[in-house]
């Protein structure tokens, strides 16, 4: 079967927040843009989305409401 970020292990989400990028909310077969995507710097839930598409098509360009940083969200895929 095809690789979806529901495979993600609790180490991966974590390992993609301290590189700077928001891990995937919610599961892959619910694809939408989520609610809440929490920056992965400051852990605030006050982010607004920017760009549908980010760096590439897997992730959106979101920005900190709180620490104003800009950062990526991988989508769930």
């Amino acid at each position: 079967p095809a690789w979806t970020t529901d495979w993600m292990t609790a180490d991966a989400r974590e390992r993609l927040r301290a590189y700077g990028i928001s891990p995937p909310v919610g599961h892959s077969c619910h694809i939408h843009v989520p609610a809440e995507v929490s920056c992965p710097r400051c852990a605030s839930t006050d982010t607004s989305l920017i760009s549908e598409f980010g760096s590439t098509a897997c992730k959106a360009l979101y920005r900190c409401n709180t620490c104003r940083e800009p950062f990526d969200y991988f989508k769930c895929i």
